[in-house]
């Protein structure tokens, strides 16, 4: 597919500021005659999160998104993932918003550490580059839900029966035939969408980058529309409440290590995201000793779980 008019650019800090904005905020829905949203409509957040994304890249992952943002099979695969866990399951966002929202904190992340001397791990063994890093993190980030299509359990497994031929086809895109990273970075990325959940162990700083990053998605933009639409008890009710008190997620560089990850909440009840969420995956993570991890409830003090 022909990659769409490349918006226009935005400064890093404006990128930054607008990828805070999105994951902060749902869009209200009304709608008297459906219970739901069109499942496959493309949302003005989206829009947004990739005018973001394509101000704060360039070179192979620039063309990687460029492409893979307009792939309408992928947006559907995405898509009908988020039905699942919203609808069905009453979980929050798995979707397309969640998707572009990962690959800009795990892009971030992922840069900040590099800013830090913190090489990808494929750098670091002198395999390939921190570009070629980028394109796995970021296209690891991008389909890394969409499993959630299938089931909730194993759903990071399951993600790879029907991702894996866009991964395919994208490192194809961006790499020449017979290029060996072609073959690398399809390894990787599959390490990076297993390892998401913190449940297998994972030994890259590209996929503990994609762990942590997955886990960062948690202000109250995520849960709001499930919240709207099923008022009835539901197995995802902790993970939409809690998360529901996040106001913001702040990503920037730390006081004593390379990356700070702050979420600011107005109740305590945003701590679960936090500490039950966030936490597991941090301490899962081959990058947690780069990390710093604290909360704001309020006017509180900061309470720190990593510094």
């Amino acid at each position: 597919m022909e990659p769409e008019k490349k918006p226009e650019s935005l400064s890093a800090e404006a990128a930054d500021e607008a990828a805070e904005k999105v994951a902060a905020e749902a869009p209200v829905y009304r709608d008297v005659t459906h219970r739901f949203p069109d499942w496959k409509a493309v949302s003005a957040k989206q829009l947004e999160l990739d005018r973001a994304l394509l101000s704060r890249t360039e070179g192979r992952v620039h063309t990687l998104l460029s492409h893979l943002l307009v792939d309408r099979t992928v947006h559907h695969y995405l898509s009908y993932a988020n039905a699942v866990s919203v609808r069905r399951l009453g979980y929050n966002d798995h979707g397309p918003v969640h998707a572009r929202i990962v690959t800009y904190n795990a892009l971030k992340i992922l840069r900040l550490l590099h800013e830090s001397g913190i090489l990808p791990s494929i750098e670091a063994e002198e395999v390939g580059t921190y570009e070629d890093a980028q394109v796995a993190v970021a296209l690891a980030a991008f389909l890394h839900d969409a499993g959630m299509g299938i089931t909730r359990e194993g759903h990071e497994q399951w993600a790879l029966t029907l991702v894996d031929p866009f991964i395919q086809h994208y490192l194809s895109l961006v790499y020449a035939e017979g290029d060996p990273m072609i073959a690398v970075l399809r390894a990787l990325v599959h390490e990076c969408i297993v390892g998401h959940m913190g449940n297998v162990r994972i030994h890259s700083v590209e996929a503990g980058v994609v762990l942590v990053a997955d886990g960062t998605d948690m202000a109250h933009g995520r849960s709001r529309i499930p919240r709207m639409i099923n008022r009835d008890p539901m197995i995802g009710d902790i993970h939409r409440y809690s998360a529901s008190a996040i106001v913001r997620v702040h990503i920037g560089p730390g006081e004593r290590k390379p990356v700070r990850i702050a979420a600011y909440m107005e109740h305590v009840t945003g701590l679960f995201q936090v500490e039950e969420v966030l936490m597991h995956k941090v301490k899962a993570s081959p990058i947690m000793q780069h990390l710093e991890v604290c909360a704001y409830v309020g006017n509180d003090p900061p309470r720190f779980y990593l510094r």
